[in-house]
């Protein structure tokens, strides 16, 4: 990955060589959005529109996009397609140099870096270049151009993005959107439009699935395939996940939300398979569909190319755990809970939750979290977590109940768990965060969460069976999935059916800790983060088939410092 190189505004028009970034085949090159919220999108979709409509051919189909902003840099992106046959995944790309500009206002009056990119078919024919040089909390916009050839001249939509605050810097909030779970068959991405649109959004955190590896018809929701996945069958190769994660981007609103702001991402699941782990997953048949290691090899490959973040393939002795700073008002960990963990346990196993030696983490990346938050001085330790962190038993065992008959009846000291694939199922290893937070003396962490298409806000108890005596080690916040089905598409019932709320009643029931859940509807978290307090807005779609629908504020929970949630 080659930096820019920092420019005056009379001498930034002129690229030299030494900006030039390629793209190898080792994954090196990454991700894009396209279009623009608001006033950004129409004057670059006209432009492609007008190009097909004279004949020509719009290069910068997939749009742009911006992620893991630091304070003097971050990392820009887009895909170059060079001919009409260059579609993604088909291996039929041919190299695009590019020049990249980088200016502190919309008109690029003022251009304050210049660089070039070469995308390249090695990666899928996107680029990704690290803008170096900026200035702390800033934001920029930027815009790609065709340098050469029979395109050239032709110029991207203009993205926005912003840097993080120095070191020491105390910023009066952070916005963060926070979001899973978008599946384009069961509906369409109002939620990410919505983000776009957002002016308290400062950062897009998306902590899992942001595609689905599933053939066409096989999850869709009570309204059927709304859409239909390209390509038809189940991603398996290289060129079958390049193929789903271009499709996805020629969505508007994702890239909007894209092009918009910049991006915290990390993966769940079903970037590779439903429930991945170290060795398998559990929907990869190794009879049928060829050697687990190799798919998801091909399966991070593809979203290192297609994804703005700062990472390096595991052949390459890479990880995509990381850690963003926000001044003195709040440290990020994205975490990776799917490359390291043990398979989750079976429920007729469910005593293998306590095993001392199952982990999720890893011992590096544990090893990397208690670093973080041991030299953090921040007010908040926020941490992208993909699946749920909060203990939850399945009814009608109480908290009480289950801490008593665990010895009995050999059962998880922390109770039957609703979800083994959750943190539930690595029961031991979370008593040893929770106990590592309280060595280190925080009262200041909240997991943002995602994984499971509903909307909860959490305590973490200390210990589950003596809640609220033993006190709130954290707080968890999960959003709702963008459009992947939930309970009321299970049951095939309007949202707010009784049996959704029979359900969110009897979880609170069983487990006092959890304060409120939501089963039915779709949408994301903006979550507001603030010295004394974080206010998290729940913000829902009412219906996910139509295009273009409106988001609206269903909830709201604040997070203070020792004292978990509370409505707010």
């Amino acid at each position: 990955m080659t930096d820019f190189e920092g420019r005056s505004p009379a001498a930034a028009p002129t690229p030299t060589r030494r900006t030039v970034l390629k793209a190898g085949a080792a994954g090196t090159a990454l991700v894009g959005a396209s279009g623009l919220a608001g006033r950004f999108s129409a004057s670059a979709q006209e432009a492609a529109q007008g190009a097909v409509d004279a004949g020509g051919h719009a290069v910068f189909q997939h749009g742009v996009a911006s992620g893991d902003p630091l304070p003097d840099s971050v990392l820009l992106w887009t895909r170059a397609t060079s001919h009409p046959g260059d579609v993604p995944g088909a291996g039929a790309g041919t190299v695009v140099k590019l020049l990249c500009e980088v200016a502190t206002d919309d008109s690029f009056g003022t251009i304050v870096l210049t660089g070039e990119g070469i995308a390249d078919p090695a990666a899928d024919n996107t680029v990704k270049l690290d803008a170096t040089g900026l200035a702390p909390d800033t934001w920029y916009s930027y815009r790609f151009t065709v340098a050469e050839g029979e395109f050239a001249g032709q110029v991207s939509p203009i993205g926005r993005t912003r840097t993080t605050p120095a070191a020491g810097a105390a910023p009066d909030k952070l916005g963060i959107a926070l979001t899973s779970c978008a599946n384009w068959e069961a509906g369409h991405f109002s939620a990410y439009r919505d983000m776009a649109d957002n002016a308290d959004v400062d950062v897009i955190m998306c902590v899992g699935d942001y595609i689905y590896e599933y053939p066409r018809g096989e999850y869709t929701g009570k309204s059927g395939a709304i859409r239909d996945h390209e390509p038809a069958h189940e991603i398996i190769s290289l060129a079958d996940y390049r193929r789903r994660y271009g499709h996805y981007r020629t969505d508007a609103d994702l890239q909007a939300a894209h092009a918009a702001k910049p991006w915290l991402v990390t993966w769940d699941d079903h970037e590779v398979a439903n429930d991945n782990h170290a060795t398998g997953a559990e929907n990869h048949d190794p009879a049928a569909e060829g050697d687990y290691v190799a798919r998801r090899d091909a399966a991070i490959q593809a979203y290192l190319e297609w994804l703005p973040v700062r990472a390096t393939p595991f052949s390459q002795g890479g990880h995509l755990y990381r850690s963003f700073s926000y001044g003195t008002l709040a440290e990020i960990v994205m975490l990776d809970l799917r490359t390291y963990r043990d398979q989750a346990p079976e429920f007729v196993n469910i005593g293998d939750t306590d095993d001392q030696g199952r982990t999720m983490l890893g011992s590096e990346q544990m090893n990397y979290l208690h670093s973080r938050w041991s030299t953090s001085s921040a007010n908040w330790n926020l941490v992208g977590n993909s699946v749920m962190f909060t203990p939850v038993l399945i009814p009608p065992l109480d908290p009480q109940t289950s801490g008593a008959i665990a010895e009995l009846m050999g059962l998880p000291q922390d109770g039957i768990p609703y979800n083994s694939d959750q943190w539930d199922g690595y029961a031991a290893e979370r008593r040893r965060l929770i106990r590592m937070m309280a060595d280190e003396g925080l009262d200041n962490v909240v997991f943002l969460t995602g994984d499971i298409h509903s909307s909860w806000a959490c305590d973490v108890p200390v210990t589950p069976g003596r809640y609220p005596g033993d006190g709130v080690a954290a707080a968890e916040i999960v959003c709702a999935s963008v459009n992947a089905s939930n309970i009321d598409d299970i049951v095939k019932l309007p949202q707010r059916n009784a049996i959704s709320q029979t359900a969110e009643q009897a979880l609170m029931a069983a487990n006092r800790h959890l304060k409120w859940i939501e089963f039915d509807h779709h949408g994301y978290v903006n979550v507001q983060v603030r010295a004394d307090e974080i206010l998290a807005e729940y913000r829902f779609v009412e219906d996910k088939t139509i295009p273009g629908q409106p988001l609206y504020p269903a909830m709201r929970y604040r997070v203070r410092r020792g004292e978990g949630v509370s409505p707010a």
